[in-house]
């Protein structure tokens, strides 16, 4: 028997349907959009597998989902081409399915995410009576489930700000090495691309963080910094507050009045065709930070950070015939960019660097999405640890400091905050390549100008910390 993965998808239903069985007194526990299904030859739902995934996806963001979606059943394949039951499962199946996997080539980084699911899917299976036990045998902290995490599964790369600046300026702007336009140059949405990778270095946020944003969530026009809140789109939907220096707000508020405004007066016949496939806002309430809005004949009410990625995408206004998509980053449809396509951006800017070796040396191979939140990380830390210096001598010669001020003070804690980690494993990564003195990692700082390196008294003074 094969087994066969699919999603959910509420648009192929007739919208009167939708309706009704929205409305019926159990409407709220309809499977929701983007939810996975493992399907038998028969495409019929296999369980335990199909009621996991979807009580598992009440709780997560519609990509990490998918990707969820995609390991179950990786490990349902792999089970049922052996036939074996979930209830059957022992801890030698689960080592010899890691080694299987290893054997594919997959990273440390994919496995250790397929482990998320089957740690979830177990406790699930333990849950519904299924079986009585995990199927792994724990040796100390640490099992099959729990391996020991090793320094080289976190790739910490930071770029130095010559190497940032290049990447901005020549791979994603069009310029060549010595400032004046590339004729040659045939990047469209240069503004906001550019604006993109600025957001992304001077705020930490992962892709899907601010390849999400919406315009409603910043100020319109702004000399000062902003505060966003993310929470739908963050990893594991952990909520935090997001700050965004004032320099960058400015170049966010030139893409908005420009190369946006024209993108989506081009994309109006477009736009104006889709509407139905489009989240329609109904109404908007600026002081609760709420909204309301019509999907597919389903009235949603949502607070701003809460927002699906899957709607985000599709969210707009219709003023007097005019639609107004509401994400920041726009393509030329007038709806954002997919992942794929900020990949391929990226990609391409780095393909343009490699033609300027000789004018630009020593540049990375390449320059990724997540190397500008590591570049943020690492820079932030070395300019928190020195305020964390200069409020230990000040300490030392006033008096004893409070728990709450080590605690304010603590450069790991405020990192680990601003870029929403989990657990302080995670940041402590980043402090290995702080303190490490080899010229590697000196060159990655050595260039930072002060903008950047006091970004750190931005984030506590706008903040309120």
């Amino acid at each position: 028997m094969a087994v066969h993965l699919a999603f959910t998808d509420w648009s192929l239903v007739d919208s009167e349907l939708r309706l009704e069985l929205s409305s019926e007194p159990h409407g709220s526990h309809l499977v929701q959009d983007g939810t996975p299904v493992l399907l038998d030859d028969s495409l019929w739902p296999m369980e335990p597998w199909s009621s996991f995934l979807r009580t598992y996806g009440q709780s997560t963001s519609d990509n990490t989902l998918r990707a969820y979606g995609r390991d179950a059943h990786q490990f349902a394949r792999y089970l049922d081409a052996r036939g074996i039951r979930l209830q059957d499962v022992e801890h030698q199946i689960l080592v010899d399915y890691r080694d299987h996997r290893f054997a594919q080539g997959i990273s440390q980084r994919t496995w250790g995410r397929e482990l998320v699911v089957i740690r979830a899917l177990f406790n699930y299976v333990i849950q519904i009576g299924l079986r009585q036990d995990l199927p792994w045998i724990q040796v100390g902290r640490y099992s099959v489930a729990n391996p020991r995490m090793t320094h080289q599964e976190m790739d910490v790369r930071a770029l130095s700000k010559e190497q940032w600046e290049a990447f901005r300026r020549v791979g994603l702007g069009g310029e060549l090495p010595d400032g004046s336009m590339d004729p040659a140059f045939r990047g469209r949405e240069t503004g906001r691309d550019v604006t993109a990778a600025e957001l992304a270095l001077t705020t930490g946020m992962r892709l899907q963080e601010w390849s999400s944003l919406l315009t409603l969530e910043l100020p319109e026009r702004t000399d000062a910094g902003a505060t966003v809140y993310l929470e739908a789109t963050a990893k594991n939907q952990r909520r935090r507050a997001v700050y965004i220096p004032s320099g960058t707000m400015r170049i966010v508020d030139l893409y908005r009045a420009t190369e946006r405004a024209e993108l989506i007066r081009r994309a109006q016949k477009g736009l104006v065709a889709r509407r139905s496939e489009l989240a329609v806002v109904e109404s908007i309430d600026h002081g609760g930070g709420r909204l309301r809005y019509r999907v597919g004949g389903v009235v949603h009410k949502k607070v701003l950070e809460r927002i699906p990625v899957g709607h985000r995408r599709v969210l707009v206004e219709d003023r007097d015939g005019v639609i107004e998509p509401l994400s920041l980053f726009l393509g030329r449809g007038g709806l954002p960019p997919s992942r794929r396509s900020w990949h391929a951006k990226f990609h391409s800017a780095n393909r343009r660097l490699t033609g300027f070796r000789e004018e630009l040396p020593g540049m990375p191979t390449a320059v990724t999405p997540h190397d500008l939140r590591h570049t943020f990380a690492v820079v932030l830390l070395r300019s928190l640890q020195r305020r964390a210096l200069e409020h230990e001598s000040t300490r030392q010669k006033v008096g004893t400091g409070t728990i709450s001020e080590h605690i304010m003070f603590n450069p790991l804690l405020t990192l680990q905050r601003l870029m929403g980690h989990a657990s302080p494993s995670t940041t402590m990564v980043y402090l290995r390549y702080v303190d490490e003195s080899h010229e590697l990692i000196q060159r990655a700082f050595e260039q930072w100008d002060d903008p950047l390196l006091e970004y750190a008294d931005y984030v506590l003074n706008d903040m309120g910390r």
